[in-house]
C-alpha cells in the first residue's frame, strides 16, 4: 500500500518494483538486437498471412514520425465556472467525449499500478510490444483463422489511438497490427516510458463520454484522478478493455467482477497485498452524479456559449479546454431561480406561466444572474427560450428614457403637464387616443408624479416634445440594442411600443444607479453598431487556456459617462419617491424596500402580454418579466401583482447582508421650494408646495401666480396636438426622496387677507375641490353638473367627464379667503 511519502513519487516507486521483480539496473530496459530479431520472426510469420495488396497498402502509406503522437492535438472539455470556481457546466465535442489533460504526478498511483498490472505488466522492461503477448496472440489467431486476440502493450493501444486511422482501427488486418507494433518500437526509443504512460492515460477511453483518466474520476466519482482510492481506481482501470460491457453504471455486477480481476492482478504482480485486495473488494464504491451532463443556470450558460462561439469559434470552444470563470454569483443565480419557483403558483392565477430575471452589478457591469424561464426543461412553457435576451415591450417601465430625454431639452421633474384626453396625429399610424391604466385623468400635474404614478397621456405629450427619434437615440447610448427598424416607432413607443431585452434593460438602468455612467466591458469593434452602446454587460472574468495562457480577463469596468450625472440623478430621485407613487401603488407596495433606497419603474402592455418591473440600488441593479412565452395574454394583470413581487422578494434577499447606501447626488443638483401647480418658485399664493430638486442650470425664476399659465421651455412639437381642456403645459419644478415620514410640502401663506382663484378648468372634479380647499376656498355646496342639453356640444368636449368646465369667480381673481367658489362639472 502506498501512502504518506511514497504518494509523493509514485513513478519510481512502481519502476524500482518491477526491477526488483526482474533483477533490473537503474536505467530503463534497453532494446536489444535479440528482442528486435525475435520480433522480426514474429512479423515474418504475420506476412505470411498478408496479401499483396496489402503489402502494397502499407508500404505506400509509410509511417509518421513518431514527433506526431507529441504534435497530436487532443480535444479537451471547456468548463464554465462562477465567479467562485463553481462548476456550471462542460462543453466537449460529442464525437471525442469529455477530456481534460493531467500530468503523471496528478493522477493516484494506485491507478497507474491497476492499468499497468492489467494492461501490460512488463511496461517499463519491452521494447514498446509485448513479445509474449503478440506471440501469444498470433497463435491463438493463427489456430483461430482469425485475429481476435489482441495482446497489445500500452505503447502500441497509445499508437491504435492516437496515430492509426479511425476507420482502421477495428479491422483485423495483419498491416495495421504491424504499423502499431513498429510505430510502438519507434516511439520508445525517442520519448521516456514515463511521457508514453502519461499520454496514454490522457486518451484512452473510460466510457461514459470519457476520454482520459481526469474525465473518467470525474464522470464515475465526482472528483480528481490523484484523489482516486484504491477500490476506485481498480473499478476505472478495467474499463478501458471494453468500456461499455464493463460499465458499472449499465451494468453493475460485471464491472465489479472485472474490478476484482483488476486487485487480483495487482496483488499478483505485488502492488499491493493480498490483505488490501479483500478489503478493496468490501469498499461499497459511490457513484456520483453526472455532473457533466448537468447545467447549473443553464439559460446563462447557453447565453455565454454563444458568445465564446462567436468570439473564440467553436472548434476553440469544444476541443480546446478553456478555463472560464464568469461573472455568475451561484447564490444569487439560486435565490433568483427559488425566487421566481415560489411565485409560479401565483402567477397561475393571471394566466402566467413564465418569467425571467436579470441581475447585474451597477459598479462593474457583472452580470450576477440570469434566470431566463420559469424552468428550462418544461418544454410545456418552451423553458429553453432565453427571455432575459428574448425581445418584449416593455411597457411603462420605457418612460424614464422619455423624460430623461426632455430633462435634455428644458424639462425638469416640475414641469407640469396636462393629464386630460388628448388625441395625437402620429405619422402613419393615425390618430393616437392613449388611456391612463385606471381610465382616469388627473388634469395638470408635475413630470415627478406623472412618471411616480405612472400615467400615459403625459408621457406621450412628453415624447411629442421631445422627438421619437431623440428619445431612441438616448435609450440605444444607454444600452438598448434593438429599436433599429427606421421610421418605424411613433408616440406609443413611450408606452412600450417597441420591443426590447430585459438584460439590456437592467443593463440601461445600472446606469442610472451610476449617475449616468456606463460600466462595462468593450463591445468588440465587429460587434458595434453606430449610435448603440461603446460598452456591454460583463459575462466572464477570466479565459484561459489548458497550458495557463490568459486569453481574456477582466481587470475592472471601462467606463463611459452616457449621460449627465445630474440629469440621470433627477431619474433616481423620481423612481426612489414612494411618497410620489403612493397614490397609485400604495405606501407599502412591493416596490418600496423598508430601510434601503431603491429606485424602481413597473410596465405593462396594454394588451396584458408584457409585465414588467426594473429597479436598482446603488449596489444592484435587476430586471423582471412576467408572461407567456408563446404570447397570449394574461388575464388583466398589473406587473405590481406579477412581476413587482419578484423584483422585490429577490432584493430584499439578496441584499440582506448589505448594509444599506443611500443614492449619491452629483455635484451641480440644487433644491428650491416650488409651488406644485406650476413649477415656479413657491409664494404665498401658493396652494401647495414642495421641495423639489434641479439641474444647476435648470434651476426655476420665476414664481408662482395662480393666474399665470407658464408655457414649457419652447420645442418644436413632432405633430399638432388636439387638446381637450387647457392647452399647453405649465411648467418647471422638484422634490428630493423623503422616508416615509411626515410631509415635506408647505402650507399656503399665512395671515393672507387676499387669495386669487386657482386655475382649475379642465382638472378632475376631486382635485379641484381639493385644490380650492387649500386656496381657503369654499366649493362644496356648489358645483353644478351639466351636459349636452345644457352646453354646446363643442364646449363641453373641451374637458373630459367628470371635469371643471368653468369656475365663478374665474382663474386669477382675487377674493377674500372663504369666498364661495361655483364650479360647472360636465357629467356625460
Amino acid at each position: 500500500m502506498l501512502d504518506g511519502d511514497e504518494k509523493m513519487s509514485a513513478v519510481p516507486i512502481i519502476r524500482r518494483r518491477l526491477r526488483s521483480r526482474t533483477g533490473k539496473g537503474g536505467t530503463p530496459a534497453l532494446i536489444t538486437s535479440g528482442q528486435v530479431l525475435a520480433f522480426l520472426a514474429i512479423v515474418g510469420v504475420l506476412l505470411s498471412f498478408i496479401t499483396a495488396s496489402e503489402v502494397y497498402a502499407f508500404i505506400s502509406k509509410g509511417l509518421p514520425s513518431p514527433d506526431t503522437i507529441a504534435e497530436q492535438e487532443v480535444s479537451q472539455t471547456s468548463k464554465i465556472f462562477d465567479r467562485h470556481g463553481r462548476l456550471l457546466y462542460e462543453f466537449f465535442d460529442s464525437n471525442e467525449g469529455r477530456r481534460t489533460s493531467v500530468s503523471l504526478d496528478e493522477i493516484s498511483p494506485y491507478l497507474i499500478q491497476a492499468t499497468i498490472a492489467t494492461e501490460d505488466a512488463n511496461f517499463y522492461e519491452n521494447p514498446g510490444f509485448n513479445l509474449r503477448g503478440i506471440l501469444r496472440a498470433t497463435w491463438n489467431n493463427i489456430t483461430n483463422q482469425e485475429l481476435s486476440q489482441g495482446g497489445s502493450s500500452i505503447t502500441q493501444q497509445l499508437v491504435k489511438n492516437v496515430l492509426i486511422p479511425e476507420e482502421e482501427r477495428a479491422l483485423p488486418l495483419f498491416s495495421r497490427k504491424i504499423k502499431e507494433t513498429l510505430m510502438a518500437l519507434s516511439i520508445t526509443r525517442e520519448y521516456s516510458k514515463e511521457q508514453i504512460l502519461e499520454w496514454y492515460l490522457n486518451q484512452i477511453n473510460y466510457g461514459n463520454l470519457s476520454y482520459g483518466i481526469q474525465a473518467a474520476a470525474e464522470s464515475y466519482f465526482n472528483k480528481d484522478a490523484k484523489d482516486l482510492t484504491l477500490a476506485e481506481s481498480a473499478m476505472l482501470a478495467g474499463l478501458p478493455q471494453a468500456p461499455s460491457r464493463y460499465s458499472p453504471l449499465v451494468s453493475p455486477q460485471m464491472a465489479v467482477e472485472r474490478q476484482h480481476s483488476v486487485l487480483d492482478l495487482m496483488a499478483k504482480r505485488g502492488y499491493i497485498t493480498e490483505e488490501q485486495a479483500r478489503e478493496a473488494k468490501k469498499e461499497e464504491l459511490r457513484y456520483g452524479p453526472a455532473k457533466h451532463l448537468a447545467i447549473t443556470a443553464p439559460h446563462f450558460v447557453m447565453y455565454v456559449r454563444d458568445i465564446l462561439e462567436q468570439r473564440y469559434g467553436a472548434r476553440t470552444l469544444y476541443r480546446g479546454g478553456l478555463q472560464i470563470t464568469t461573472s455568475l454569483d451561484l447564490d444569487l443565480q439560486e435565490l433568483a431561480e427559488a425566487t421566481i419557483e415560489e411565485q409560479r403558483s401565483l402567477l397561475a392565477r393571471y394566466d402566467a406561466n413564465n418569467a425571467s430575471l436579470v441581475a447585474i452589478d451597477p459598479r462593474t457591469g457583472e452580470i450576477l444572474a440570469m434566470v431566463g424561464s420559469a424552468d428550462y426543461f418544461d418544454s410545456d412553457i418552451d423553458g429553453q427560450v432565453n427571455n432575459a435576451t428574448a425581445e418584449h415591450q416593455p411597457g411603462s417601465a420605457f418612460k424614464p428614457f422619455t423624460y430623461l430625454t426632455s430633462f435634455m431639452k428644458g424639462y425638469t421633474p416640475a414641469t407640469v403637464l396636462l393629464d386630460t384626453p388628448t388625441t395625437f396625429p402620429d405619422g402613419i399610424n393615425g390618430p393616437y387616443r392613449p388611456q391612463n391604466v385606471d381610465k382616469t385623468f388627473s388634469g395638470p400635474v408635475a413630470i415627478r408624479d406623472a412618471l411616480a404614478r405612472s400615467m400615459n397621456i403625459p408621457a406621450v405629450k412628453t415624447i411629442q416634445y421631445t422627438g421619437v427619434d431623440s428619445v431612441i437615440d438616448i435609450a440605444h447610448k444607454m444600452g438598448i440594442t434593438t429599436l433599429n427598424r427606421q421610421n418605424w416607432y411613433g408616440l406609443s413607443l413611450t408606452l412600450g411600443g417597441g420591443e426590447v431585452k430585459l438584460i439590456d434593460m437592467t443593463f440601461a438602468y445600472a446606469v442610472f444607479a451610476s449617475n449616468g455612467e456606463m460600466r462595462g466591458a468593450p463591445v468588440p469593434e465587429e460587434e458595434k453598431m453606430p449610435g448603440t452602446r461603446n460598452l456591454e454587460p460583463v459575462p466572464f472574468l477570466k479565459i484561459e487556456k489548458p497550458d495557463g495562457e490568459v486569453l481574456y480577463e477582466f481587470s475592472g469596468p471601462d467606463t463611459e459617462q452616457v449621460i449627465p450625472a445630474q440629469l440621470s440623478y433627477l431619474i433616481t430621485d423620481i423612481l426612489s419617491d414612494n411618497n410620489a407613487r403612493a397614490p397609485l401603488f400604495g405606501a407599502n407596495s412591493p416596490l418600496l424596500i423598508p430601510g434601503r433606497p431603491a429606485a424602481v419603474k413597473t410596465g405593462s402592455t396594454d394588451d396584458w402580454r408584457d409585465t414588467w418591473t426594473v429597479g436598482y440600488t446603488p449596489q444592484l441593479a435587476a430586471g423582471v418579466w412576467v408572461g407567456n412565452t408563446n404570447n397570449e395574454p394574461m388575464n388583466n394583470v398589473l406587473s405590481v401583482r406579477t412581476a413587482a413581487p419578484i423584483w422585490h422578494n429577490f432584493m430584499v434577499e439578496a441584499l440582506k447582508d448589505t448594509p444599506p447606501e443611500p443614492f449619491s447626488r452629483p455635484e451641480g443638483i440644487k433644491e428650491a421650494l416650488v409651488c406644485v401647480s406650476s413649477g415656479l418658485l413657491a409664494t404665498p399664493d401658493c396652494p401647495r408646495a414642495r421641495r423639489e430638486v434641479f439641474s444647476e442650470e435648470r434651476m426655476p425664476t420665476g414664481r408662482h401666480s395662480p393666474a399665470a399659465v407658464v408655457q414649457a421651455p419652447p420645442a418644436t412639437p413632432t405633430a399638432p396636438t388636439t387638446e381637450v381642456g387647457v392647452a399647453g403645459a405649465i411648467s418647471n419644478g422638484t422634490n428630493t426622496q423623503v422616508p416615509a415620514g411626515p410631509s415635506n410640502e408647505a402650507p399656503p401663506g399665512a395671515g393672507a387677507n387676499r387669495v386669487r382663484v386657482p386655475a382649475v378648468v379642465g382638472m378632475a372634479e376631486g382635485q379641484a375641490k381639493a385644490i380650492l380647499a387649500q386656496a381657503g376656498l369654499d366649493n362644496s355646496p356648489f358645483v353644478n353638473y351639466q351636459g349636452r342639453d345644457q352646453v354646446p356640444v363643442a364646449v363641453l368636449n373641451t374637458v373630459c367627464q367628470g371635469c371643471v368646465l368653468s369656475t365663478t369667480p374665474g382663474a386669477g381673481q382675487i377674493v377674500p379667503p372663504g369666498t364661495v367658489v361655483h364650479m360647472a362639472v360636465r357629467k356625460e
